[in-house]
């Protein structure tokens, strides 16, 4: 007998998510770095990135296309990019 596809959640293969979210976390540091001690906690960008990781450890929660999508843009905005604020281009 076939699985229901209603009531029976997709199988996973665990170790590529968990290098997924490992980039994730990576993402998350790569953020702390560019805005370094000035880093307000509660960052939009670094909160998003935090839920996505909180989640997947939690409720094994994984990424939908627009959240993968959406860490690739933010991870090519902080990746080796020192944060240059607004009042120093002044």
């Amino acid at each position: 007998m076939k699985p229901d596809n209603y009531t029976t959640p997709p199988k996973f293969d665990k170790s590529k998510w968990d290098m997924i979210f490992g980039k994730l976390m990576k993402l998350g540091t790569a953020i702390e770095m560019y805005y370094g001690e000035k880093m307000n906690i509660d960052n939009f960008d670094y909160r998003w990135v935090n839920d996505r990781i909180e989640y997947y450890e939690a409720e094994e929660r994984l990424l939908n296309k627009e959240e993968m999508s959406r860490a690739n843009s933010l991870w090519n905005k902080y990746n080796g990019k020192p944060y240059v604020s607004d009042m120093n281009r002044i």
